[in-house]
């Protein structure tokens, strides 16, 4: 009995399914565990956990006129009641908005401060991707944490003033006590300039100048 030969149609219709239809199917989504904010002087980082490795390219981030900054994770998805009770976040970030569509999971974050720069690292051997927000340099000593430590800083400068000056004073009259002295085995005036030499090299280790 004779075969007949596949018709073009039949043919077409395999090769839409082995070059479109199966290679879509075997590429199943990932999921977005979790996520984690870490509020740094300058900026903030955002660690996304998958369940799968991902790579970098499949997230795209942009930041809208109103501080909002999104991240889009293409091909993943995510419970977003189980993101929105687990996830906690403090200032800067002032509020947290997951969406989910057919094929993506975008993220929201809100911002007290806009993010002037951004990149995303894939951590290695692992299924994590970190996105490092910074802000504007401009208005970095803006920043309440920048402010508390600058304010920390004149406090350990003043403190560490006082405390040098005091040691000088201390230093001088023990050498002025020993070179006055008639004595001999007077200890004064090593103890004196010890303390002076002692203090000035402190004084060029931890200058903060």
């Amino acid at each position: 009995m004779m075969r007949m030969a596949p018709s073009i149609k039949a043919l077409s219709y395999l090769l839409v399914v082995f070059v479109f239809i199966l290679p879509q199917k075997a590429k199943t989504q990932n999921t977005l565990n979790d996520i984690r904010f870490k509020s740094k002087d300058n900026g903030i980082i955002v660690e996304f956990d998958f369940k799968n490795t991902i790579s970098a390219d499949s997230i795209y981030s942009w930041q809208s006129d109103n501080d909002w900054f999104y991240f889009t994770l293409h091909n993943v998805t995510s419970d977003t009641l189980s993101l929105i009770n687990e996830t906690s976040y403090t200032s800067p970030i002032l509020a947290f908005q997951p969406i989910i569509n057919d094929k993506t999971t975008q993220i929201g974050i809100r911002l007290s401060q806009r993010v002037e720069s951004f990149e995303l690292y894939k951590k290695t051997k692992t299924n994590l991707i970190n996105a490092h927000l910074h802000y504007s340099l401009e208005k970095f000593n803006e920043i309440p944490m920048a402010i508390n430590k600058n304010q920390s800083q004149r406090e350990f400068d003043n403190s560490f003033s006082r405390s040098k000056n005091w040691m000088f004073l201390i230093g001088s009259g023990y050498v002025i006590s020993g070179l006055v002295s008639k004595d001999g085995k007077n200890k004064n005036f090593e103890i004196g300039l010890s303390t002076i030499v002692l203090t000035y090299i402190i004084d060029k280790v931890f200058h903060r100048t």
